[in-house]
């Protein structure tokens, strides 16, 4: 990599060649089978051309090249469940609107309540979804999904003026 960072495209193409299926097989555990996967390799390669400058000769390349890879597989991630998280929350409310005017009630709450408490009541009410699997796709700690669905529900039974505990 060194010779790369000095200019030598020829050291620079073996370097490639050299840690794209190190590269490909280290995505695959993250990602599994994911039809998003040469996304993130070409991800990853873009990125470590554009970080190139940093990497110091000195130090192992693995780690640095493997720390690159994390970042750009977890920010793949990141987009991936907002991207999912903006497509169902845009289809419930519809369907809730459309039948009784509890439903209409409820959705007009969730609405009203900040986005991390609406996707963990959607989540573990709405979908049935445990605590363990909600937290992870909400990527938060199974606690901290625990405080936002306890105060969802808090702010849904203020708004809809509901009885008991």
């Amino acid at each position: 990599m060194a010779c790369a960072q000095a200019g030598d495209r020829d050291a620079y193409r073996a370097v490639l060649e050299d840690v794209g299926p190190l590269l490909l097989g280290w995505l695959r555990r993250w990602l599994a089978d994911s039809p998003d996967l040469s996304d993130v390799y070409q991800d990853t390669l873009v990125h470590l051309h554009r970080a190139r400058h940093t990497y110091d000769p000195s130090r192992p390349f693995e780690p640095w090249l493997f720390a690159i890879a994390r970042h750009c597989a977890a920010d793949h991630a990141r987009r991936r469940r907002q991207r999912a998280w903006e497509v169902l929350m845009d289809e419930m409310p519809d369907v809730a609107a459309e039948s009784d005017p509890d439903r209409r009630a409820l959705a007009d709450a969730l609405r009203s309540l900040p986005r991390p408490q609406r996707e963990a009541f959607s989540m573990l009410k709405l979908e049935g979804l445990s605590v363990g699997a909600a937290a992870e796709r909400a990527g938060v700690t199974p606690g901290a999904l625990k405080v936002r669905a306890h105060r969802a529900y808090k702010a849904l039974k203020a708004i809809l003026g509901g009885s008991g505990a």
